[in-house]
Parts: C-alpha cells; structure tokens; sequence
C-alpha cells in the first residue's frame, strides 16, 4: 500500500480536499470533465431492444421487453412504458441483496418522471385494437458496476435500448376475438423526444462538479440531474435533496448540459445506424 492509499484510507476527506484545492479529481479530471462514453444496442438477443452503457466504470444493460396488455379505461387507446431499475450487490458494496433499495427505487422514478415529462413515446402508438390490446414495454436497467451518476448511464441506456426496439406485427380477429403475432415482421417504436441528463455534485457554494464518480458522490454535499431535450430546452431538473443550489449555479450547470446532449445523442444515433 502507497502512501497515497493510506492517506485516503485513513484521512479521505483531506485527501479528497487535496485535490479539490487544486481544481482536479482524484481520477486526474477537471471539475466540470466528464467520463467517456459507450453505447453498444442489441446485447441482449432474447430482449425486443437492449443497450450496454458505460460511464467511465459505471456499466448499466437495459433490456426492453414487449408484451400485450390489456389498455386501463380511462386510456383505452394507449399503452404502457414501465421503466425498473436494479442495483445487485455484485456492482458495488453499497448495495445489499433483498427488496429494492433507495437508490435503486429513485433512480426507477426518475425514469418514468423524464419519460413523461419529456413524452418520449406517444403511448397511443403502442395500441394494438382500441381499448382491447396494447403494448407494454418492461424495461430492466440493470447496473452492473458502480462507480457514480447512475441517472445519466440508465437514461442514456434506456433511451439507446428504446431505439433498438423491434415489435413484432399483430393482426387482430375480431370475430374470433383473437391476436396473433408474426415475429417474421417487426417494426421500430417512434420516439418523440431524446432527453439527456447530466448531473452534478455539489462540494460547497465554490466548487462543483460534473458528472461525479461513488467517491464524488460520497463527499459532496448535494447533488442535481439536469435533463435538456435535443433542441437543448430543459425538461425537467432533479434535486433528491441536499445542499441548496444558487440560480447562478444552476444556470451554469444547464450551459454546461447543452454542451452534452448532442454529444450523447450522436453518440446514440450513430450506434443505432451501424
């Protein structure tokens, strides 16, 4: 072991402030650089559409799939969109085997808020036979290794995953009251809106930083997911509480995400188009 390692085993605040004090990260980074990203679709070929994301170490599968539902009343011509994510011990210590955990639950919510709040998918395309069937969309995001800004990494692995999805043609008998489905022809799902997020951790009213590693996250004191559109216009902003954020700090933090969503989005487009 350096003494660097017993350093940060022992003192990790001060170690951490070390770096700080000089406007860099412990992983060699600037305050506000971000981690290299990969998209790779289609990993799962039992999935209707799949994507493998990483984030620097954080690697996150999201797995779509496509199954017929019956439509609720009070919408009986729209179908269903039901993000789920999952956080296994074998991505990090912090997470511990049983129910869902915290995180886990919130970074699930934090899904079907931007899904909704963006309306990625007009859900009246996912109608088969007016208030008799529709698609639902199951979509797993499992994080496999955990190295912090989970939102950003399951966002980008949905959104990906979604433009991967493949459903399957369906014809209807109404005389017999039956469907049947022909997996020989499929069909890509429309999306309305590409949202990017990108998140930010706060250390003091001085210092912040983007995109924030486990380590990141552990020493900050707040922290905040900006979500833009493609034309970069906010969508929505995520605070899962914390130390308060400045509107001056704020408006910093949505220049910044502008400069990352068609980034990300190229990078999306170009893995889908291979």
């Amino acid at each position: 072991m350096t003494t660097m390692d017993i350093w940060k085993t022992f003192e990790p605040d001060t170690y951490y402030k070390s770096f700080l004090e000089k406007n860099k990260r412990p992983d060699g980074r600037g305050l506000m650089s971000v981690r290299p990203i990969t998209v790779k679709v289609g990993t799962i070929t039992t999935a209707d559409g799949s994507s493998t994301v990483r984030v620097g170490h954080t690697t996150v599968i999201c797995g779509i799939k496509a199954e017929i539902a019956t439509p609720v009343l009070r919408n009986p011509n729209q179908g269903f969109i039901v993000p789920n994510v999952e956080l296994y011990p074998c991505c990090s210590h912090m997470f511990k085997i049983g129910p869902p955990g915290e995180k886990a639950m919130a970074t699930s919510q934090f899904l079907k808020n931007v899904i909704s709040s963006a309306k990625v998918l007009d859900l009246t395309d996912l109608c088969i036979v007016h208030n008799k069937l529709a698609w639902c969309l199951y979509c797993d995001v499992v994080c496999i290794n955990y190295d912090g800004n989970l939102y950003d990494a399951a966002l980008i692995a949905l959104m990906a995953a979604l433009q991967n999805v493949k459903l399957p043609a369906v014809s209807y008998d109404e005389e017999n009251d039956k469907a049947s489905v022909d997996i020989e022809r499929t069909l890509p799902i429309t999306l309305k809106a590409r949202p990017v997020a990108s998140t930010f951790t706060v250390y003091s009213d001085s210092i912040q930083l983007m995109d924030p590693t486990a380590e990141d996250e552990t020493q900050g004191s707040g922290e905040v997911t900006v979500v833009l559109l493609e034309n970069g216009s906010l969508c929505t902003t995520h605070k899962p509480g914390g130390q308060l954020i400045l509107p001056n700090i704020l408006d910093t933090f949505v220049d910044l995400a502008k400069q990352r969503v068609h980034a990300v989005n190229t990078l999306i487009g170009k893995e889908i188009n291979e």
